[in-house]
């Protein structure tokens, strides 16, 4: 049994630094967009790597949309925390989490090659809370136990803001 834990613990290493290779510049700029000091940016990826390491299950294919979409919300989260530790300031949460414009675009254009891009612009268009919950409950597959580990948040506000966020979901995808 040991040997199968060392194969799965050698490839889950291999997939991680596969993801560093090639996302790393991404993680790095979606930091840099939160704390501006190269060095709080460096321990954010790290910070999210390890996160990533908890939840190897959530990480598809290295190139696949929802990988990406899950590595942009981890770093972002694993920046934020840093930021909030450093006691920089009384920042609200929506401030902070705001995501770039270039990640919205490179998931859109990512998700029109998979063909899912009317539920996906459904969930960008809801509010930052709802649409990161339901982006990894959805597209990530992640429970809301997962989610609460990967957001820092309790689990049962989770379970709440799936809750109304599919309510809402579900409301805009009818008027259209």
């Amino acid at each position: 049994m040991r040997r199968k834990e060392q194969v799965w613990e050698q490839r889950a290493k291999q997939k991680l630094e596969e993801i560093y290779r090639i996302h790393g510049s991404l993680m790095l700029w979606v930091v840099m967009d939160v704390l501006h000091q190269r060095e709080d940016a460096e321990d954010a990826v790290q910070n999210s790597i390890i996160s990533m390491a908890r939840h190897m299950d959530a990480l598809g294919k290295v190139e696949d949309y929802r990988t990406i979409s899950y590595i942009c919300t981890v770093v972002r989260h694993a920046a934020i925390d840093i930021y909030r530790k450093k006691g920089k300031g009384d920042a609200s949460y929506d401030e902070m989490a705001a995501e770039p414009a270039g990640i919205l675009d490179i998931e859109q254009k990512i998700c029109e090659e998979e063909g899912i891009n009317y539920i996906v612009a459904a969930i960008n268009k809801l509010d930052e809370g709802y649409r990161e919950v339901l982006s990894l409950f959805y597209l990530n597959e992640l429970s809301p136990r997962e989610i609460a580990d990967v957001l820092n948040r309790p689990y049962n506000t989770i379970r709440s803001q799936i809750n109304r966020g599919r309510k809402i979901l579900r409301q805009s995808l009818k008027a259209v």
